[in-house]
């Protein structure tokens, strides 16, 4: 099998050559054909780690696969996007009707790289060890959860209120490990619950969910400052988006809006009512279904009641996670009254926004009269 390798690091001007070595055997007529190629990186000590990394990535793939190394490449990557060396490897891979060998997928430079086979090229990625592991930990189902609540009985109980709703939201398939409650102002530096959780979440490598960094009384705003426990906070006042919204061009007579108000990750989706009549007694259900480490997951279903949305305008349903409801095909289901008494019911699907952010309900037909 014939490879062309490609390998991408974080800045610099030159890329290097990396030696290679290649295994022989002797084909039917006892001819010497090349049977694997390594990279000598005996050769190459003084190489960056983020190099040796993919090095040793590749080399046990090609003598696991026995690939033939006819060409490599290394993107150097600025955080612009461009890549010219990836265009020069397909090049290279079609003239030589090689596979292209992705050595590292991982964000180098605040850039990621999921490229996809296409045009008839193969394309394989390799994972940096590291950055899968990590990865398989941001997806990890178990979670611990952690509070900041001021010292007043009746301040911490409003801002709590607030944080746990918001963690409903998020939980949908977590198993909640623990939970741990900040009482701030604080006496130092210190935050005892906090290093409590981020301990539980190393042991248990678990994901911490935030309650708020909102700024609690006279404070200042909590800066999570470690950089190894995958984290998401749940509630912040800018994601107070405003609960009714004029409509001012929706393509269907009833729909949902997924609105542009982008906040750290988070966008506010609304159900919009382009009919000639008031929709009553709403309520909006949602459940989503994925592949996680070949087991079909659900999330938990979700439900929204909502009292009237008048004609005209879009009422707030959730805040939708990007990059969590994104990988989940996520099935809606909404019901509503109508003024003479009927009971209305349509369903809606999707992965991710659509592209122009409005999400049709279809057959949204009589149930009851």
């Amino acid at each position: 099998m014939k490879v062309v390798v490609y390998f991408r690091q974080a800045g610099g001007t030159v890329a290097r050559t990396y030696p290679l070595i290649t295994h022989w055997t002797e084909d039917e007529d006892e001819q010497p054909v090349p049977l694997f190629s390594q990279f000598d990186t005996d050769a190459m000590a003084d190489a960056g780690p983020e190099i040796l990394v993919q090095l040793h990535s590749a080399n046990r793939w090609l003598m696991e696969k026995q690939g033939v190394v006819v060409a490599s490449f290394t993107e150097m990557e600025d955080g612009s996007g461009r890549r010219p060396a990836y265009g020069a490897a397909r090049k290279a891979a079609s003239r030589e009707r090689a596979a292209v060998l992705i050595a590292t997928t991982k964000a180098l430079a605040g850039q990621r790289f999921a490229p996809i086979s296409q045009d008839g090229l193969e394309v394989v990625r390799l994972e940096d060890p590291d950055e899968a592991t990590r990865e398989s930990w941001a997806r990890s189902r178990n979670v611990v959860v952690y509070f900041r609540a001021p010292a007043g009985p009746e301040e911490a109980q409003a801002l709590l209120e607030k944080q746990r709703r918001e963690i409903r939201k998020m939980l949908r398939s977590a198993i909640v490990l623990a939970e741990f409650v900040e009482t701030e102002p604080l006496p130092s530096a210190e935050r005892p619950q906090l290093q409590q959780a981020l301990a539980l979440c190393r042991e248990q490598k678990a994901r911490l969910f935030i309650g708020t960094t909102d700024a609690i009384g006279d404070g200042e705003v909590f800066t999570p400052d470690f950089t190894d426990v995958p984290y998401e906070v749940a509630y912040r006042k800018a994601y107070e988006w405003p609960e009714t919204i004029p409509l001012d061009h929706c393509p269907f007579p009833v729909a949902l809006y997924f609105g542009k108000q982008w906040t750290h990750g988070y966008v506010p989706l609304y159900l919009a009512n382009a009919t000639e009549n008031d929709l009553l007694e709403v309520a909006i259900s949602g459940i989503g279904t994925t592949v996680m480490d070949r087991e079909q997951v659900e999330t938990t279903p979700s439900r929204k009641a909502i009292d009237i949305v008048t004609r005209g305008t879009g009422r707030l349903v959730e805040a939708y996670d990007v990059y969590f409801d994104g990988d989940f095909l996520v099935i809606y289901t909404v019901e509503a009254r109508s003024g003479d008494g009927t009971r209305y019911s349509g369903r809606a699907a999707t992965k991710g926004i659509p592209g122009n952010r409005w999400l049709r309900i279809d057959l949204l037909k009589p149930i009851s009269a």
